[in-house]
């Protein structure tokens, strides 16, 4: 537990936790953007400040969990064979691409996906509400968005599983366009669903609710 914020600026690299048992505290905050490389593994939490990993690359070297209570969370390029899990009533943001085994965020607070790609050998699992700052391409087993979708970007998903939008997409900014993949099947049970270009349903649809689609 170390007390007060707290930046890393050395230039090399930066290993916090390598274990999924591991737990590191950063009662006001952590800031790491400097090194050129950084390496994350087991619980890293504040109390409500921000948690910033962006810039260099980073890589989950066990399944991790960030728990940052109001503050921000920022990532860029994300990478590993393990699962991140972010519970945050503030702003995760994704600006880099990111290939891991699964993601998660709660319900409080909201996702921006600003770095173009998010794959996962596993599920994606939105439980706020999401923007895309850039055309987005989210590729998985069973990518589910328990609240809206927003965004003047494109947005392709390329699912096994069940893709399922639990709130309205495009409601607030519609989306340019939405594409599935073949395979899977995909659930709009939000309502709604408004793109200002084409919608390409390639996989077997189902409506959990009265819906309007709209481009």
């Amino acid at each position: 537990t170390i007390g007060g914020a707290t930046a890393f600026n050395n230039t090399g690299t930066l290993q916090i936790g390598d274990a999924a048992g591991d737990t590191t505290t950063f009662t006001g905050g952590v800031t790491a953007t400097a090194p050129s490389s950084k390496s994350l593994g087991g619980t890293i939490a504040t109390t409500a400040s921000p948690v910033s990993f962006g810039v260099s690359a980073t890589t989950l070297n066990s399944n991790t969990t960030v728990n940052s209570g109001l503050g921000d969370v920022t990532f860029n390029a994300l990478s590993g064979a393990n699962s991140l899990t972010v519970n945050s009533a503030g702003v995760t943001t994704f600006g880099g691409t990111v290939s891991i085994t699964s993601l998660t965020t709660d319900a409080p607070g909201s996702t921006a996906i600003n770095g173009g790609t998010v794959t996962t050998t596993g599920a994606q699992a939105y439980n706020d509400a999401v923007t895309l700052g850039a055309a987005t391409t989210l590729t998985g087993v069973g990518n589910s968005f328990a609240s809206t979708v927003n965004g003047a970007q494109t947005l392709s998903i390329v699912d096994s599983g069940t893709t399922t939008f639990g709130g309205a997409v495009g409601g607030t900014t519609a989306l340019t366009s939405l594409t599935t993949n073949a395979g899977g099947t995909t659930s709009i049970n939000g309502g709604g669903v408004t793109t200002t270009g084409a919608q390409t349903y390639n996989d077997a649809v189902t409506l959990g609710t009265n819906s309007t689609v709209t481009s």
